[in-house]
C-alpha cells in the first residue's frame, strides 16, 4: 500500500513538473538569436483624401490599432459573452473582447500602399522586444 501511494505521489509530482516546464515562447512571440522575446502586431487605416492631415490621422489610427493588437498579444485579452433566450428561442448573442495596459517601449514603423480601385492604406507595425526577466516581471501583472 505504501509503495502504491509513493508511486502515485511521484507520478503526480512528475506531471506537475512537466506541466510547469517552459516549452517555448509566449503565444504570438518569437525568440530572437539574442534570446530576447519579440512580439509584433499590425494595424491598418485608410487615408481619406490627398490632404496631409488625412495622412497624419490615418497613421495615428493605424498606430493605435497596432498597439492595441500588440498589447493583446503580450498581455492577453479578457473575453466575455452572453446569450439571451426568450420563449425557447434564441434572441441575441454578444461577445466582448477587452484588454487594458500600457506599452512604453513599443516601436512603430509604417508602410503605405496605394491601390488604384481601393483607397490608400497605411499599415502600422508595432514591435516590442523583452528579455526573459522583463517577461517574468510582466507575468506578475497579467490576469
Amino acid at each position: 500500500m505504501k509503495v502504491k501511494t509513493l508511486v502515485v505521489v511521484l507520478g503526480v509530482f512528475a506531471l506537475a513538473l512537466v506541466g510547469c516546464a517552459v516549452t517555448g515562447p509566449a503565444p504570438g512571440a518569437v525568440v530572437t538569436d539574442d534570446g530576447l522575446i519579440q512580439f509584433t502586431a499590425a494595424g491598418q487605416s485608410a487615408i481619406a483624401n490627398d490632404e496631409a492631415i488625412s495622412m497624419i490621422e490615418a497613421r495615428a489610427a493605424a498606430a493605435a490599432v497596432a498597439k492595441a493588437n500588440l498589447l493583446e498579444k503580450v498581455k492577453g485579452a479578457y473575453v466575455s459573452g452572453s446569450v439571451t433566450v426568450g420563449d425557447l428561442m434564441f434572441s441575441s448573442q454578444e461577445a466582448r473582447v477587452s484588454t487594458e495596459g500600457f506599452l512604453s517601449r513599443a516601436t512603430i514603423t509604417y508602410e503605405e500602399v496605394s491601390g488604384v480601385p481601393a483607397p490608400n492604406i497605411v499599415t502600422a507595425i508595432a514591435t516590442l522586444t523583452l528579455s526573459e526577466g522583463d517577461m517574468a516581471d510582466l507575468a506578475a501583472y497579467v490576469q
